[in-house]
């Protein structure tokens, strides 16, 4: 008996040793699948954190050079604008001398005096003009092209324009359309 229940106890023991450590086996399994789901969420932090540090430093140079590129921007803008404004203050002069000129209140005894003095201004004031032209060219050309925009608004609807433009615009229906007719006519 005492074999069998020494045989018993160890079966037992053994029994026992081998639910432990497959207890332990699962224990270490879970364990190893969380070791695994951290590495996983610390691979995918790493490449977040790679990829926020690059995406920040393309994002700062980008802002860097577009800033700096807006700085000169400015300073050209702000360079022109005080250049304009010099031209616009010349040009105001100009304009307030030669509207000053009076032809109605010239002496008739200082005549030439006054017809020089005048022409000198307008000489002047064209002289400044032919100056700057290049510069307030664009400038100029956009109120040339607001000149014209204003004349074909202020041109009266024209009856007859607009029916000779309509015949102009349908004429080539018209001539196909007549000649659809003739080889009709000539095939019956």
């Amino acid at each position: 008996m005492n074999d069998d229940s020494e045989n018993r106890f160890s079966i037992d023991d053994l029994n026992i040793k081998v639910q432990q450590a497959q207890e332990i086996l699962l224990d270490l399994e879970r364990r190893k699948e969380e070791i695994e789901r951290q590495k996983k969420q610390l691979e995918e932090l790493r490449q977040k954190q790679r990829t926020f540090e690059e995406d920040h430093r393309t994002a700062v140079d980008l802002l860097t050079r577009g800033l700096v590129l807006l700085e000169r921007q400015a300073g050209e803008l702000k360079r022109q604008l005080e250049e304009i404004e010099s031209i616009h203050s010349q040009f105001s002069d100009q304009l307030k001398a030669i509207e000053s000129i009076q032809p109605a209140s010239w002496d008739p005894m200082n005549l030439e005096d006054e017809l020089n003095k005048a022409l000198v201004t307008v000489e002047q004031a064209k002289t400044i003009y032919a100056q700057y032209r290049d510069k307030v060219g664009s400038v100029t050309e956009r109120l040339a092209i607001e000149e014209e925009v204003e004349e074909e608004e202020e041109v009266p609807f024209r009856f007859w324009n607009k029916v000779m433009s309509g015949f102009a615009y349908s004429l080539p229906l018209i001539l196909v359309l007549l000649a659809g007719m003739v080889i009709w006519v000539l095939k019956k």
